[in-house]
């Protein structure tokens, strides 16, 4: 009985965590934060909305190099971070 598990932590933490854990899903999620980042058409409207300053800023504060970069690949590097850390 001590191994039983509520319904709130079992639809909270175990299906979450099964759900990240699966074969090739973050594989398969940063093959299309890829993808969306290599398509000007895909990427330019966040690209356009997105201030430069609060983008340097942002990749400053994890870690991300920002010098002599361009604004597309500055944001893939912080998409496919912050998406590994999720």
């Amino acid at each position: 009985m001590a191994d039983r598990i509520s319904r709130r932590e079992l639809f909270t933490r175990e299906i979450l965590r099964a759900l990240r854990e699966s074969d090739g899903a973050e594989d398969r999620r940063n093959e299309s934060l890829e993808a969306y980042f290599r398509s000007p058409l895909h990427s330019y409207p966040l690209l356009q909305e997105m201030p430069w300053d609060l983008l340097c800023d942002e990749a400053r504060a994890r870690g991300i190099p920002v010098e002599g970069r361009s604004k597309n690949d500055i944001a893939r590097d912080l998409f496919l971070k912050v998406s590994r850390t999720t």
